[in-house]
């Protein structure tokens, strides 16, 4: 669990980052402007792969019984969050108007799982991620973080529409990639 928890605080840490405009501002002149977007992405890679091999490493070990409902509550939550990751992904009004649209998916999908689950791979990554999202809009807010300025027209019902379909998506590679599947469906026969 202890690469799980690396993984999680790395990327964390990545991401505050640019809740932080000072800290961005320096790393991005002393590396350039063309190249922080891309170490900024391979770095966010290698947290992502560091999560899902210290989740698929770590053994299950119960801390506390999820309520029977958690898994509706996760299910709802979890299709928030998506939403918001489609504000987050489009250039409508609503962007600017929440301000941190990632941050707030992220706190619905860990809220979400953390009722659905109750072991301690669980509250390492769901629990790690409410607290960094949390962090991300206090730290933001304080140093006047904004989205983009740039409002498209009709990017609002794109955001709605895309983070439903990318929940769709996600809902059908979830055992695939999490290796955790989201509905068991009875097989006919």
């Amino acid at each position: 669990m202890l690469l799980l928890a690396l993984g999680v605080v790395f990327t964390a840490v990545l991401h505050l980052v640019a809740a932080v405009p000072a800290i961005k501002r320096r790393i991005t002149r002393r590396i350039g402007e063309k190249t922080y977007g891309p170490v900024f992405g391979i770095a966010s890679l290698v947290g992502i792969v560091l999560i899902v091999l210290g989740w698929r490493a770590s053994g299950f070990v119960l801390v506390y019984e999820p309520p029977q409902w958690g898994w509706i509550a996760n299910g709802v939550l979890t299709l928030i969050a998506f939403v918001f990751l489609g504000i987050f992904l489009f250039r409508g009004s609503w962007r600017r108007k929440l301000r941190f649209p990632m941050a707030f998916a992220a706190i619905f999908w860990a809220t979400g799982h953390l009722l659905a689950n109750g072991d301690m791979a669980g509250i390492i990554l769901f629990g790690g991620f409410l607290i960094y999202a949390v962090l991300h809009i206090l730290i933001g807010t304080a140093n006047g973080v904004r989205p983009s300025p740039e409002v498209r027209g009709g990017h609002n019902l794109l955001s709605v529409l895309g983070g439903i379909a990318l929940y769709g998506i996600m809902t059908q590679l979830h055992m695939a990639l999490i290796g955790v599947p989201v509905f068991q469906l009875p097989l006919p026969g």
